[in-house]
């Protein structure tokens, strides 16, 4: 893959990123339902630069992303990762095939569906296997393959306007480079201390917390989780870190930790009814397990909010691509992994701020409807993807000395 390809795609992830961080922000009705706006950069990173970088884009920005609101290791975490490379890997094979002949030919809006889909019930099946192991959660499963349809199809259509524009469009401003200060844009959760789990590499602190998930995501045993959340806690306090800090943290999944728990309790058949509400039958299986999936989903929180919070960033970047390593025998660049990081993570608030001023240009009033949004979106989509052209030409002499500054520490 050739070298300038590693600025397009830091910038392409560092946008796909601003529009996942943008679409959290929104409330949605249905669990696991999104419209998937970062979807539609992976799409055009297919149709432009080649499958490989879409997958590159779709693997980088679940991470990154993850990384900036602090969910990084958690419970959606998990269920983004897996529905994003599952999605990205079932795209690029379509998007392969339609190549090949045209038999086998499908449109971009016709692969979104299908990624979207894919995206859905990987991430249902995953949520059934890891953290919410009762059937009853297949209850969403035809409404999450219905607003799949929905979503996909307009995100479809978006990323065709953006690739059919931008084989009109030529841009010849140049944006000069600007001195950001990105701090305030980054997670806020880091707090720098001298205690023993601040000073522990990040890549033994993240190979623990996937130990520690792994050991969690086998075992039913509500006993060992409560005894491995009092220990998180008692390294919590010798760590001098707030306590209250960590059920913040838990409270974001209120939600997610409801629907855990009630869903056992009200779909679980055992043998001992403590009481009947309305049809339903209380049972103290059904609680039992509502309280493991709970406080399993806990557990995965809490671990993972320990680890940004005595961890920097660049630290977590530099440990990430240690312990994806392993990988260099299959034709994984280290350095290259390293470089995608780091420009990525230092262009998102460059990004953050471009979009926002963007956005207030753009004549909201217009958006009467959906057909008449469709418009300003793409428009909006194809100023920043022009922007990474630019922007990266400015950064030349930075990646440079990134790669000149990695080359020594080697």
């Amino acid at each position: 893959m050739k070298e300038d390809n590693v600025y397009k795609i830091a910038f392409l992830v560092s946008i796909s990123c601003i529009l996942q961080i943008a679409e959290s922000l929104i409330p949605h009705p249905i669990p696991g339902l999104r419209l998937g706006l970062a979807n539609v950069i992976t799409l055009i990173a297919l149709v432009t630069i080649g499958w490989k970088s879409a997958i590159e884009v779709t693997f980088f920005r679940t991470i990154l992303s993850s990384l900036i609101m602090g969910t990084f290791l958690s419970p959606t975490f998990i269920l983004s990762f897996s529905g994003g490379i599952v999605s990205a890997l079932v795209i690029a094979l379509l998007y392969r095939l339609s190549r090949l002949h045209r038999r086998y030919h499908l449109s971009i809006v016709g692969i979104s569906i299908i990624g979207a889909i894919s995206h859905n019930v990987t991430q249902i099946y995953v949520a059934y296997f890891i953290l919410v192991k009762h059937p009853g959660i297949f209850v969403l499963f035809p409404w999450l393959c219905i607003g799949a349809v929905f979503t996909g199809w307009i995100t479809g259509i978006l990323a065709g306007k953006v690739c059919q524009r931008l084989k009109e469009t030529q841009k010849n401003e140049i944006i000069n480079k600007t001195q950001t200060d990105f701090s305030n844009f980054m997670t806020k959760d880091y707090v720098s201390k001298n205690s023993f789990l601040h000073r522990l590499p990040a890549e033994l602190k993240i190979a623990f917390i996937f130990v520690l998930s792994i050991a969690v995501l086998i075992s039913n045993n509500f006993w060992l989780y409560l005894g491995l959340f009092l220990a998180l806690i008692i390294v919590t306090l010798i760590s001098r870190i707030s306590v209250i800090f960590l059920f913040s943290k838990i409270r974001k999944y209120a939600s997610l930790l409801l629907i855990s728990f009630l869903f056992p309790i009200f779909l679980n058949h055992g043998n001992n009814i403590l009481f009947r509400l309305f049809y339903i039958n209380i049972t103290v299986e059904g609680i039992k397990i509502g309280l493991i999936f709970a406080m399993r989903i806990i557990l995965l929180v809490t671990s993972s909010s320990l680890l940004l919070r005595t961890t920097p960033s660049e630290d977590l970047t530099k440990g990430l691509t240690k312990i994806l390593s392993p990988l260099l025998p299959f034709g994984v660049s280290n350095k290259r992994m390293a470089s995608i990081f780091s420009l990525s993570w230092i262009a998102v608030p460059l990004f953050w701020e471009i979009a926002r001023n963007n956005i207030h240009k753009i004549n909201w009033k217009k958006a009467k409807n959906i057909r008449n949004l469709m418009p300003l979106l793409s428009d909006f989509i194809v100023t920043l993807y022009l922007d990474t052209e630019s922007i990266s030409k400015s950064w030349e002499e930075n990646y440079i000395l990134l790669a000149k500054r990695e080359s020594e520490l080697d």
